[in-house]
């Protein structure tokens, strides 16, 4: 008979109340989650490919830590992280968490196109996810993951989450009226005071007033940096960009891709890795902060396109030579957000007529192109009674020179500049070069006669003089992610669809044009634009008619010093004319200046005649978007 006082669990009650064994984070992922997308598609996440990922989820669930922010380039696995964190949350802690992206349309895709994929590929995720309901997944253990956009503000409100997940945070735009979106999402988990988690990722946007930026630098208790030790000399180091060089001292972005040219110099021994030396460094490296903390709250972590083996030393020479020989603000910016993860600070700008003035070529005489030119380009800058020009004359390495700037009164003097005025060629005698593109303001102002406004005029003109070659613009009143895009206006009248065709509108990010034309015109330009030696005080007072300063709300904005700012204008669209982002680009077609120079000849030997390089380009290019 057995003792009352005593009684046996069955083998299945004891498997129910063992206490659970919660194993590394980084350990679990790698044993759980498979990966869906990617060059490693369909294996399981591996931690030797990114070696400094084991350490930022592990850091994230130490029992003292409660925030963690990653400031971090594209192509370092950022997403493979931040889900594999969500993942480990569902599976040890229940509760209620949160997942936040910039937008609507990128939690959307986020969810169907990686998050659900990931948990139906994975035997483990599958066994926690029972549904996905609208704004949310529920999970088995009856705890919910609440799926939220920065730009709803009803999305963050009345929900308290224990875990909270940040994607990409500098792209939370703050809507006139609201609170910042990420100061809001924190206070979702302050109730949950010594269980709380937040982990934020992004890479770094604009200058130092970055949010992430922010974050790491100032509101962690730690930044840590990945230090990795020389395979040659084996001293542990942070890469860093000061460090990667360029074989042979090449200066061309494409040859050094084509030819793997890049290389990291090492700053103590000089040995020079290879891709393959820097892979091997980076997996022998470690988390090293700063400024150690004992027992820190939160930690920051610092992870730039060095270290990522998707990433080429050549890709990354390259974008870093493009950058240093570049006088576009934009193009350095992307650099150093994109590859180096850092903040880039964009300088203020003013320019005063002696400065202008100092930059004129004496050796250039007005109307007259330099022998190194290969394509004229023309701005105009429409006025009510007149028109505003600037011609500017254009190398194969977009160095510029102006030739010609004035004012002319009718339409009949516009279409003589743009198609009957040809420039002689410096020392050629008998050769001469006329506009290739031309960009006339569409204005807005009243005409004398009152019947059509400029920009009805500019449309009809564009429309049956253009030829190809006079191109309608608008100036934006925001910062643009490019800064020339275009659009269809000729469209049908009840479907709204664009006439295959129809006259095109070139839509200008004039702030950023301006600020390249100013340090263009600057001594250390990397492509200067040089004046003839007959520019006066008249160019030069407009040229400074405006100046780059910060206004009460510390962005950058152009201030108007005096009305006469004309000439600043139309030289700004001259230069949009050779922008890379105008369809078809001068460096597009001067790329492909081998190839239709070997076509000419083949048809001069059979007695053809071959249009220009330039036309023909322009020609495919025009059929192409007419037909879009």
């Amino acid at each position: 008979m057995s003792d009352p006082e005593f009684f046996r669990f069955t083998d299945a009650e004891r498997r129910i109340f063992r206490k659970r064994v919660r194993p590394r984070p980084s350990e679990w992922a790698a044993r759980n989650i498979v990966v869906q997308d990617g060059p490693y598609a369909g294996s399981r996440l591996r931690m030797d490919v990114t070696p400094y990922m084991p350490g930022i989820m592990d850091t994230l669930f130490q029992r003292h830590i409660e925030e963690v922010a990653v400031c971090a380039s594209p192509q370092i696995s950022k997403s493979e992280l931040l889900f594999a964190c969500l993942f480990y949350s569902m599976e040890f802690f229940p509760g209620p968490k949160l997942l936040a992206m910039p937008d609507e349309d990128t939690l959307v895709r986020a969810v169907e196109k990686k998050l659900l994929p990931r948990i139906k590929g994975s035997a483990t995720l599958r066994k926690l996810f029972l549904r996905y309901a609208k704004g949310a997944l529920e999970l088995a253990d009856g705890s919910t993951c609440y799926l939220a956009s920065a730009q709803s503000p009803s999305q963050r409100a009345s929900v308290s989450v224990m875990h909270l997940f940040l994607d990409e945070v500098d792209l939370y735009r703050q809507l006139a009226g609201q609170g910042a979106p990420v100061t809001e999402f924190e206070e979702r988990v302050i109730s949950y005071e010594g269980k709380r988690k937040v982990l934020k990722i992004s890479k770094p946007l604009g200058d130092e007033s970055s949010v992430i930026w922010v974050t790491v630098t100032t509101g962690c208790d730690e930044l840590r940096r990945w230090h990795v030790p020389c395979p040659s000399c084996g001293t542990v180091q942070v890469m860093d960009e000061a460090h990667v060089v360029v074989l042979e001292d090449c200066r061309d972005p494409r040859e050094i891709k084509r030819r793997k040219l890049g290389r990291y110099k090492c700053p103590h021994c000089k040995y020079h890795w290879t891709d393959h030396a820097r892979n091997v460094a980076v997996s022998r490296g470690e988390w090293i902060a700063d400024q150690p903390v004992h027992r820190p709250r939160a930690v920051g972590f610092h992870l730039p396109s060095l270290v990522s083996r998707f990433v080429s030393l050549s890709e990354f020479a390259a974008d870093k030579v493009a950058a240093d020989d570049s006088d576009d603000d934009r193009v350095k910016r992307d650099f150093k957000n994109g590859r180096c993860a850092l903040p880039h600070k964009a300088v203020t700008m003013e320019s005063s007529e002696a400065n202008v003035l100092a930059r004129r070529a004496m050796w250039l005489p007005a109307k007259t192109v330099p022998t190194e030119a290969v394509a004229l380009t023309c701005g105009i800058d429409t006025q009510a009674k007149s028109f505003w020009f600037s011609v500017v004359a254009w190398g194969p390495t977009l160095q510029g020179w102006l030739i010609d700037y004035g004012q002319i009164s009718t339409w009949e003097d516009v279409m003589s500049l743009v198609h009957g005025t040809r420039y002689p060629v410096l020392g050629q005698p008998g050769t001469d070069m006329g506009i290739w593109r031309v960009a006339i303001d569409s204005g807005g102002n009243a005409t004398e006669h009152e019947v059509l406004t400029r920009t009805e005029e500019v449309y009809a003109w564009c429309r049956s003089r253009g030829e190809g070659r006079l191109f309608p613009t608008k100036g934006r009143s925001r910062d643009h992610h490019v800064p020339v895009s275009w659009t269809t206006i000729d469209k049908l009248p009840h479907s709204g669809r664009a006439i295959p065709g129809g006259l095109q509108l070139y839509l200008l990010d004039v702030n950023h044009l301006k600020m390249v034309l100013f340090k263009r015109l600057t001594a250390e330009a990397r492509q200067p634009i040089l004046l003839h030696a007959g520019v006066g005080d008249d160019f030069a007072r407009q040229m400074s008619a405006e100046r780059l300063v910060k206004d009460k709300n510390n962005k950058l904005v152009w201030e108007l010093l005096h009305r006469d700012n004309h000439l600043l204008d139309s030289t700004a669209n001259a230069l949009a004319c050779v922008d890379d982002s105008w369809s078809p680009s001068l460096r597009y077609m001067l790329e492909h200046q081998d190839d239709g120079d070997a076509s000419a000849r083949a048809d001069e030997h059979r007695g053809g005649d071959t249009p220009s390089v330039l036309a023909q380009a322009a020609s495919r290019a025009s059929a192409i978007l007419a037909n879009r």
